[in-house]
């Protein structure tokens, strides 16, 4: 069995979590990572003992590698992207996919040239507790499904980049929204969606960004079904990831990040990030297993050794990003979008539009 060799490119939080994913993952191993960052580059690569590059050109030219791992600020996807696959190297590819939905036409189209991967890194589709869920829906547990419920919440990102609509396209919605949105569409079959209607507002964060810190979400698909969708930086106190799934003879209720038997109150925090982990938090025995990022790592690098099409890959990327464009839309424009949706020619980030709406109001 030929080993995977995998380079991240970024070292930050996410990057991390990746490195230690593809360390529990028999025949693929983190070989290389790159930053512009010169101390977190160096940190990095002590810490996961790999070389350290200052850029993902140099770390494609000089290490050998099969894929990499996207894991760096949104506005900057679209072309390490394009860049690698040009290289012939795969790609797990961090949410969002890119920021224009040209950008993710482009490097679907660029990676199918190239005969290479485009890998969709939506870990929620690989949580054990959620795909538990979906068995026993699929399975008639809970009759007909007509509505998923699904919320991300915290109180707020980890890295200043996060803040800008330059670099991340957007606020929460970007940054959670398009996990609830993709969790969504996984667990009804992927059925099309026919329209959203969206609130958002910056109730938390207003001296930090005017980018949108909480948003409500409402997916209509072409079977009838619905999705309501919560996404949020202004939970105080904790962390919730929660779906309840709706149907006519029952109801799922999955809590992700509460249902391991240990329970923390802590006024500094603890851990990598000990901001995030203030107040009540609730740690898992196994972080990366129960969050699925082994799982996911596990099952693009069997589709890389295959030849298979990734369950989540840039298809779906882009349709996530299409509904987020639709979101931003009818939340500008106070009324449901229907899709297909493109967004207004010249917008350069997705948040955009509705940032205009707040100036124009």
């Amino acid at each position: 069995m030929k080993e995977v060799k995998v380079g991240l490119v970024g070292c930050g939080f996410i990057g991390n979590v990746h490195a230690e994913a593809l360390a529990k993952v028999p025949g693929a191993r983190a070989v290389a990572c790159c930053s512009p960052d010169e101390d977190m580059r160096e940190a990095f690569a002590a810490k996961h003992h790999i070389p350290g590059f200052p850029d993902h050109r140099s770390m494609l030219k000089e290490a050998e590698l099969d894929a990499v791992v996207v894991g760096i600020p949104n506005a900057l996807h679209a072309a390490v992207v394009l860049d690698a696959a040009n290289a012939g190297k795969h790609v797990i590819c961090e949410k969002p996919l890119a920021l224009t939905l040209s950008d993710a036409e482009r490097m679907i189209a660029t990676c199918r040239k190239h005969g290479v991967l485009l890998c969709y890194a939506e870990e929620l589709c690989f949580v054990p507790k959620y795909q538990r869920a979906k068995e026993l829906a699929e399975g008639g547990a809970i009759g007909s499904i007509y509505r998923v419920h699904q919320v991300e919440k915290h109180a707020g990102p980890y890295s200043p980049w996060f803040w800008k609509a330059e670099t991340a396209g957007g606020g929460i919605l970007m940054d959670m929204g398009c996990h609830s949105i993709e969790f969504a569409r996984w667990f009804l079959g992927k059925p099309r969606v026919v329209a959203v209607t969206a609130w958002m507002d910056t109730v938390l964060h207003k001296d930090k960004t005017e980018l949108e810190d909480d948003v409500i979400a409402l997916l209509e698909f072409e079977s009838g079904q619905t999705a309501l969708l919560e996404s949020s930086w202004a939970l105080l106190g904790g962390m919730d990831s929660i779906t309840h799934v709706l149907g006519t003879e029952g109801v799922i209720h999955a809590d992700l990040l509460k249902g391991q038997g240990l329970q923390v109150f802590s006024l500094q925090g603890y851990g990598d990030y000990a901001p995030g982990a203030r107040g009540w938090t609730f740690p898992d025995v196994e972080w990366l297993h129960l969050n699925g990022y082994p799982q996911e790592d596990a099952h693009f690098v069997e589709c890389m050794r295959s030849g298979a099409t990734p369950r989540e890959n840039g298809e779906d990327g882009k349709a996530v990003l299409e509904i987020m464009l639709a979101c931003y839309a009818s939340a500008a424009e106070g009324r449901r979008v229907a899709l297909p949706y493109q967004p207004p020619p010249g917008v350069r980030v997705p948040v955009e539009p509705w940032l205009k709406s707040r100036k124009d109001r």
